[in-house]
């Protein structure tokens, strides 16, 4: 008994270590993989592939300024947007559907892991008082109450089909439904996911990540006040983020090709089929953004309204279909 607990424990430990390498080395190749294909769609050439982790190694290399009007709290964010990120990114099934820490929680964690280091970030954008950071701070805010709500209904009409808030265990039971898995409550629920996923990542037409004009600024205009090597944990905290949305995508719209076991070859077989989900994802996305452009800040709302509506119909449907009709 206590060998096989040792054996459970060690696997435990390499799942998580390797989980938040893949995660910490992946994240900052997916944004620049992201930008190199919008501008491909554009006819432009875009970065070298690799420039995520030049633009990283150029923050943490530089020295870091700190406003003398701001409190504490303005230095400890960046620390504690990164650790929740972290722990958000084990809770997340990508290669494998054996997350190391799902004992811990599920969707709602997920979620409010995001809120945690929204909410920091929206007050320390505050400390410094500089009107562009607290302009983007309160649209931050605002968008977010537009997209918890679609984000956690969505992820719940899963949770509903599979009977589950857990997120591997819904990968799992979508793995095994086969062409039986394309009802109309699935694809709604993905259609609203989808949307609430583009808006999470502050992607367009929500928000342009590659702007930097000051009054057009939402995600990006936060870290305004930040340099050196808090900048770098900042940004690599959102790519983290966006790199986890992307796995959460690549879940819910492929879920097929996980590695069943720990052996290196199997393991191997699902890092590659992990990749091409999240390519794929990225260039669903990437697709919206060349052909939608970005809407005005008070038409976000209509948007994320209407995905709020196509998950409530999908819950309808899934609710009706298990009580054998609306009647019931």
């Amino acid at each position: 008994m206590v060998e096989v607990m040792n054996i459970f424990l060690l696997q435990t430990v390499l799942l998580v270590f390797i989980q938040l390498f893949l995660i910490l080395i992946l994240s900052p190749f997916i944004n620049t993989l992201m930008k190199k294909l919008k501008a491909l769609l554009q006819g432009r050439i875009g970065p070298p592939l690799m420039q995520g982790y030049y633009d990283l190694s150029k923050y943490f290399q530089k020295e870091t300024v700190v406003s003398n009007q701001t409190s504490p709290i303005f230095l400890i964010t960046p620390f504690v947007v990164f650790s929740a990120t972290l722990l958000a990114s084990l809770l997340v099934p990508t290669y494998i559907t054996i997350t190391p820490l799902f004992i811990l929680g599920g969707i709602i964690l997920l979620v409010y892991l995001f809120g945690l280091a929204r909410f920091f970030m929206a007050q320390a954008a505050m400390e410094p008082g500089s009107g562009f950071c607290g302009m983007a701070s309160s649209r931050e805010m605002m968008l977010a109450m537009l997209i918890e709500p679609v984000l956690l209904l969505s992820l719940f009409v899963l949770a509903l089909m599979a009977k589950s808030t857990n997120l591997p265990n819904i990968v799992n039971w979508l793995s095994i439904q086969g062409i039986h898995l394309f009802t109309p409550t699935y694809v709604l629920a993905v259609i609203a996911l989808l949307i609430a996923g583009i808006a999470e990542m502050g992607r367009v037409p929500f928000d342009n990540p590659e702007t930097h004009y000051e009054l057009t600024m939402i995600h990006e205009g936060m870290f305004l006040e930040y340099s050196g090597k808090l900048l770098g944990m900042m940004i690599w905290a959102s790519w983290i983020k966006q790199l986890l949305i992307l796995s959460l995508l690549a879940n819910f719209i492929f879920p097929y090709g996980y590695s069943a076991s720990a052996s290196l070859p199997i393991l191997f077989t699902g890092l590659l089929f992990y990749f091409a989900k999240v390519v794929i994802v990225c260039l669903i996305v990437v697709l919206v953004e060349t052909v939608i452009a970005k809407v005005r800040l008070f038409r976000v709302k209509d948007i994320l309204i209407a995905s709020f509506v196509i998950s409530i119909i999908a819950l309808v449907i899934s609710i009706s279909k298990d009580t054998g009709g609306l009647g019931l």
